[in-house]
């Protein structure tokens, strides 16, 4: 497979303040070898120039060029010592040809690198873009604001999961968290969203959507494993949420000024875990007003712990962001996350805000009111 070149050109541009360096180098080196005494030289100092390229980021040709920027610099050098230095000469001439391969080869080898990472990072995205779909900034009722932190780095997906679908039902809402790390939990999350994708549009409750995603997880055949969620449906008109909470933490109502977690009792078990018992109950339902903010999230958020051990407080940090937009929210409670942990997550975390925003509808055309008048 041909590696693209757009990297090497990246690195030739960062090149540009390095190659001015060791062409400054080579001018000393040479000025200080003119000016000492006959009988000694510091041409073997050429042997480290090429070497150097490595100290920034250089990509083969430049490499090369600075090899060859090294033999001519050192060709006036050899023919003044060669007749009495041989020796120091012909050493000098081949560590430098010896060293500038080495370079070359390094530099050759880190495109590579640097070009199956780019390629790497593709797949990540696409994989994100495959498995979490970007909410929606606006379903039916609603506004709405997502984000994804993911405990690895450079990975862009995990274990934790969010969607929101607009059905015939109403907007329907899922996070959740799928048990393990890495690849596993992973295809959990996907299957479990692709499940709900489907479910949400054709199943008329939430428990007994539930009911199906576990026994979805049920015939993959994760005996033992289990996804924990949180079920939301709020109604056509944006007035009313209603809650299935499968082992999941309860969501945070943000209403007339204040910051309250919704009792989502009675709790039902994870997903995948049902039969095993317990009760799944009926819906837990709130009325929403207008303006009003429901925030979901992952353990990952609530179970962020500083350097001292303490959890990341999110019902107060959420409480000083109330008059904040949904995305100003979402932004500002990403960055005091991050700062809590001191920049580096230790589990996935993800968080999903909605808001009842019914949407306006336009005023007819000064037209449209004349032929309904006729």
């Amino acid at each position: 497979m041909p590696w693209p070149e757009h990297s090497a050109r990246s690195d030739c541009g960062k090149s540009v303040p390095a190659a001015v360096t060791l062409l400054t180098l080579l001018c000393a080196i040479l000025v200080l070898d003119l000016v000492m005494p006959g009988a000694y030289t510091v041409m073997p100092l050429l042997v480290a120039v090429p070497a150097l390229a490595a100290l920034s980021p250089t990509c083969p040709r430049c490499a090369a060029l600075t090899g060859v920027a090294a033999l001519l610099a050192g060709a006036p050098l050899a023919l003044m010592h060669v007749p009495t230095r041989p020796t120091v000469v012909v050493s000098s001439v081949a560590g430098i040809a010896i060293s500038t391969a080495m370079m070359w080869v390094a530099c050759r080898r880190q495109e590579r690198s640097d070009c199956a990472q780019a390629d790497l990072r593709a797949v990540l995205e696409a994989m994100q873009r495959a498995v979490l779909r970007p909410v929606p900034r606006r379903l039916g009722p609603l506004a709405a604001e997502s984000h994804y932190l993911a405990a690895a780095e450079h990975a862009h997906v995990g274990g934790d999961l969010y969607e929101g679908v607009a059905t015939p039902y109403g907007v329907r809402l899922i996070v959740g968290d799928a048990m393990g790390k890495g690849l596993s939990a992973v295809e959990k999350a996907a299957d479990v969203l692709g499940a709900f994708r489907e479910l949400a549009h054709n199943e008329t409750s939430l428990a007994g959507m539930a009911v199906r995603l576990d026994a979805y997880l049920a015939a993959c055949g994760l005996h033992g494993e289990f996804v924990t969620a949180l079920l939301v449906e709020i109604g056509p008109d944006g007035r009313t949420a209603s809650f299935v909470s499968c082992g999941h933490p309860p969501p945070l109502l943000l209403s007339g000024g204040r910051v309250s977690f919704v009792d989502a009792e009675p709790f039902a078990p994870p997903l995948g875990l049902f039969d095993l018992g317990g009760s799944l109950g009926a819906a837990t339902t709130v009325r929403l007003r207008e303006g009003d903010r429901l925030l979901l999230y992952t353990d990952g958020v609530t179970e962020a712990r500083d350097a001292g051990g303490r959890f990341y407080p999110l019902a107060d940090r959420v409480a000083g962001l109330y008059d904040e937009s949904p995305r100003g929210l979402v932004g500002k409670l990403v960055d005091d996350l991050r700062a809590h942990v001191g920049g580096r997550l230790h589990d996935d975390a993800a968080l999903l805000l909605v808001r009842s925003e019914p949407a306006v509808v336009p005023a007819p055309r000064q037209g449209e009111r004349i032929q309904a008048d006729h």
